[in-house]
């Protein structure tokens, strides 16, 4: 083989290696038309000469840009950039250079465009103007084909966009755009259902952004994140741990943030409750008492849960069957109190209230007759026929307590007693010719009577 074939066959092998391994990048081009760089910065005279050359250059781009001459000012504008990139008119080049790619629709190319003047002349006014388009292409690609593949409009990925809104931030940590371009990143991550990765970035928004706005919005999301992971099949519980103190977190940082935070709290409780509710439920079928009551405690810390009263039965079975089973478990915050039932109304606030009531009284479900002797012999009432047909007429002068009994009747009459006559004295008469008051009556002392025996009766005649 000859020496030209041989050299040639090894920069062929050379080649391939390189395209394969993905370096090809480190592989001189040709063909590529070399940029004329300036190895070292002008001074003095040389930097006033070029300073003129390229305030002229920069006026005939412009003219030709506002003539419709695309073309020869894009020209032009990059012979400033490539020959006098250390004047003054270097940055305001590279800014047309930018803006022309934006205004043909290809924002990934005027976006590396605006990053080479951002990274090249960080103190040029144009900074804050380029920033904020890089922004604004990084946020119109998230909803817009703002790319190209082989000459047509494409979408950009996620990654990319990523990348975008790093850069963003990189360039000026605490710009503007910064916390809006974190709070992005995150929002990507979400929806891309990478959960832990847009944890982290919603993190850093509240971390390095406290005072911003988005901060407390960021905050929440991290607590709604944790909980997706929950609904979603993970339910873990140290994922409702960090639920509820990113939750807790958001609301004593940020009180006046978003609405629906101090909804979060209730959610993470019936979640957590559910949970444990199941997991209880599991250890219960296994027969491991000591960690179902484990579990059921924090489905009883929450009386409002729908697995209350279902649970509170379950453990008062459990403690049936094993009586040392609270005492069995260290820490347990449950006792017999917490499993009774709750009254349906506060007895002890009444002011009629005496104490728990009594016992119930027992029921005979069954009465036994009394045995009857075999010489008993009932008493027989009188057969109507026995009753007397003519019953006596009643006397109506009884009604009148004043009436006499009649002479015929028997009974003798008794004369009321007449006392003395009492004078009534005149009222127009002289008081000395009054007559004397008669003596008070003397009493009479009571007769006691003696106490008259009663004759008990035989048992046999009771």
């Amino acid at each position: 083989m000859r020496p030209d074939s041989k050299r040639l066959a090894v920069l062929t092998l050379a080649l391939t290696t390189a395209i394969l391994q993905g370096h090809a990048s480190a592989i001189p081009n040709p063909f590529k038309k070399k940029n004329k760089t300036v190895s070292s910065i002008p001074s003095g005279e040389q930097l006033r000469v070029a300073e003129m050359a390229a305030a002229d250059l920069l006026a005939k781009a412009r003219s030709d840009e506002a003539a419709g001459r695309d073309g020869a000012a894009m020209s032009g504008y990059r012979k400033i950039v490539t020959e006098y990139p250390y004047t003054s008119m270097a940055p305001a080049a590279q800014f047309r250079i930018a803006a022309a790619l934006e205004k043909d629709d290809k924002f990934e190319k005027a976006f590396d465009a605006y990053q080479d003047l951002i990274t090249g002349y960080r103190q040029t006014p144009q900074f804050s103007e380029a920033l904020a388009r890089q922004f604004k292409i990084a946020m119109q690609s998230r909803t817009e084909k703002t790319g190209r593949t082989l000459g047509f409009k494409s979408r950009l990925s996620p990654e990319d966009v990523v990348e975008m809104l790093r850069k963003v931030i990189a360039s000026a940590p605490q710009g503007t755009h910064a916390a809006e371009a974190q709070f992005e990143i995150a929002r990507i991550h979400e929806e891309e259902e990478q959960p832990d990765q847009a944890i982290a970035a919603y993190r850093k928004v509240v971390e390095n952004y406290s005072h911003s706005p988005l901060a407390a919005e960021a905050q929440s999301k991290i607590g709604k994140t944790y909980m997706a992971k929950v609904t979603e099949g993970s339910r873990d519980q140290s994922n409702i741990v960090k639920a509820r103190e990113a939750t807790e977190e958001a609301i004593g940082l940020f009180p006046g943030g978003p609405d629906d935070m101090a909804g979060m709290e209730g959610a993470i409780d019936e979640a957590a409750a559910e949970t444990a509710y199941t997991t209880g439920k599991f250890y219960q079928k296994k027969g491991n008492y000591r960690a179902a009551m484990i579990y059921f405690a924090d489905v009883l810390k929450n009386p409002g849960s729908a697995h209350y009263e279902d649970v509170r039965d379950r453990v008062n079975e459990m403690t049936s069957r094993d009586p040392k089973l609270m005492d069995s478990v260290k820490g347990l915050s449950l006792d017999s109190r917490s499993l009774a039932v709750q009254a349906a109304t506060d007895l002890k606030s009444k002011a009629d209230y005496f104490g728990p009531p009594g016992p119930a009284p027992r029921v005979a479900t069954q009465l036994r007759r009394p045995a009857m002797r075999n010489d008993y012999v009932p008493y027989a009432p009188l057969e109507p026929g026995d009753l007397p047909t003519t019953p006596g007429t009643p006397d109506s002068s009884l009604l009148d307590p004043k009436a006499l009994p009649p002479p015929d009747s028997g009974v003798p009459a008794v004369p009321m007693e007449e006392g003395p006559v009492v004078p009534v004295p005149d009222p127009g008469a002289d008081p000395a010719s009054a007559p004397p008051a008669l003596p008070p009556p003397a009493s009479i002392p009571f007769e006691e009577k003696p106490d008259i025996p009663v004759e008990e009766k035989p048992a046999a005649e009771q």
